[in-house]
């Protein structure tokens, strides 16, 4: 039995070795080749894109029938790599060499399709930003399920490989006992200053806040706020979260494209000190919706999205009118020294035009505003006509993204730690699961055409029946272990304190 294992070890490394060697040894097609005008098709879809000059080899299936496939990619010093079959993956370092050789310009890919024994080419370039992307990403994977509360879990990508490890994950099998929700992992100016904080609810719930790797876990639910933190923005200079607190509720939909539509019933917004364990009123006005807050890179401003009731309509009648309910963003300016904010005026009056703005986020740099934008409501997740538009702080001007929108679901966003790059949540592939896209913003605002974080094996998505959920750009690698974040969860949570404004 020792010599038949043995044995077939050999066969195995021997047909190993064949195998890359055949890969090694793809030959160009030359000669009689007839060159194509048409844009080849391959999945994922990463023609004509802007791309990281550290970001993971984009492999890919070229999506048109044929006997047999070579694809070439030449650098601009002119090298190239190559690569045969239907299913393109590129060796890691022969695909960074050859990024790093050709940042600020182009590659350019030849794709041969061979039918009936004869070759097509096809052509398209890509361009190698100088300009780097953090090198990780988090993100919820969630599957799409409304009542339960397993099986998701809090993962963080390495966007220069396929590395990809587990921050947190529920229990499963879960049960009405077990269950949790876990959500909103976000840093801190990128993760530069290694802190940030996700959000546990049900069984062994509070906020889990991060600091370096010192972890602990808070309640930040008091007798004079509506919830506990939801949606998080963190002060960019001071130990302060802002948080807004929201009454959530879903409507199911039996008929029509829509699913669901998930609204607010009341929120306001709350800061939370960390030094202190005090909490605030930022915003609450029990007219108002008031909710995801984003601050200004230099800590003077921030900025949110507010909504009024609509006519007729009180927090206790909705979803009544919920198609009526359009938010605007405001701004607040926020005094360092005596931590105090200003009355509220309107940046995008979206309202007036019939229109929702949300979750705005401001670049980095401070020059540009994202926000995502649709006819109505509060959660554009589940609105298929949600598009990212960017506001110039500088001149006021906003435009639509039109390179990097699709016709469906564009929406929950953040910016690169260097103000060149956004990654957001999109539903284009299926209309069913969001993915994460990136696409690159020039120094001027101008977006380029999107592309999927890319993946080991380009079936990936196909299979994964699994959504992504609130994409946070990080600069680094995760600094608590997961034994650290289950530990204290098991603790008695610390108890936030309400602090009335004087």
């Amino acid at each position: 039995m020792k010599r038949i294992i043995h044995s077939i070890k050999i066969l195995l490394n021997l047909s190993i070795i064949l195998l890359l060697s055949a890969c090694g040894n793809v030959q160009v097609p030359s000669g009689n080749v007839e060159e194509s005008a048409e844009s080849p098709k391959i999945i994922p879809d990463y023609t004509s894109v802007v791309i990281p000059p550290n970001i993971a080899p984009l492999n890919f299936e070229v999506d048109m029938g044929g006997e047999d496939y070579v694809v070439r990619v030449t650098g601009a010093d002119g090298r190239s790599i190559v690569a045969g079959g239907e299913v393109i993956q590129w060796k890691m370092k022969d695909w960074h060499d050859l990024l790093e050789a050709s940042k600020g310009k182009d590659l350019n890919y030849e794709i041969y399709v061979k039918n009936d024994g004869k070759w097509k080419l096809y052509r398209f370039s890509n361009h190698v930003a100088e300009e780097p992307i953090d090198t990780h990403l988090s993100y919820r994977l969630i599957e799409p399920s409304y009542v339960q509360f397993c099986g998701m879990s809090i993962n963080m990508r390495d966007l220069t490989s396929f590395d990809e490890e587990i921050v947190y994950s529920t229990p499963s099998p879960c049960d009405e006992r077990r269950g949790q929700c876990v959500n909103c992992h976000v840093p801190r100016n990128q993760y530069n200053d290694h802190s940030s904080q996700f959000h546990v609810r049900k069984n062994k719930g509070g906020t889990v806040v991060m600091a370096g790797d010192s972890v602990r876990k808070v309640n930040l639910k008091t007798d004079s706020t509506i919830s506990a933190g939801v949606y998080p923005a963190w002060h960019p200079t001071l130990d302060l979260i802002a948080y807004s607190t929201n009454t959530t509720n879903q409507q199911f939909f039996p008929k029509g494209q829509q699913k669901v539509e998930v609204y607010d019933a009341s929120s306001d917004l709350i800061l939370y000190d960390m030094k202190t364990h005090e909490v605030s009123n930022i915003a609450s006005d029990t007219t108002l919706l008031e909710t995801f807050p984003g601050w200004a890179p230099d800590g003077k401003k921030i900025y949110y999205s507010v909504a009024k009731y609509p006519e007729g309509i009180t927090s206790a009648m909705l979803p009544q009118g919920f198609e009526r309910m359009h938010y605007d963003i405001v701004s607040r300016n926020f005094d360092l020294t005596t931590r105090t904010f200003s009355q509220p005026d309107t940046v995008v009056a979206a309202s007036a035009d019939g229109l929702s703005a949300l979750l705005p986020r401001i670049s980095p740099d401070g020059k540009f505003m994202l926000y995502c934008q649709a006819p109505f409501g509060t959660f554009h997740i589940w609105h298929k006509e949600s598009d990212l538009y960017i506001m110039d702080l500088r001149s006021g001007d906003i435009r639509r993204l039109n390179n990097a929108n699709s016709d469906d679901t564009d929406s929950y966003h953040s910016w690169s730690s260097n103000s060149r790059w956004i990654v957001f949540s999109s539903r284009r592939d299926d209309g069913s699961y969001t993915r994460p896209y990136i696409a690159y913003i020039s120094p001027e605002g101008k977006d380029s055409k999107a592309f999927v974080v890319p993946q080991e094996s380009p079936e990936y998505y196909r299979q994964l029946m699994k959504s992504y959920n609130v994409p946070e750009f990080f600069n680094g690698t995760f600094d608590v272990g997961r034994s650290a974040i289950v530990r204290v969860l098991d603790h008695q949570p610390i108890q936030a304190i309400y602090k009335s404004k004087r």
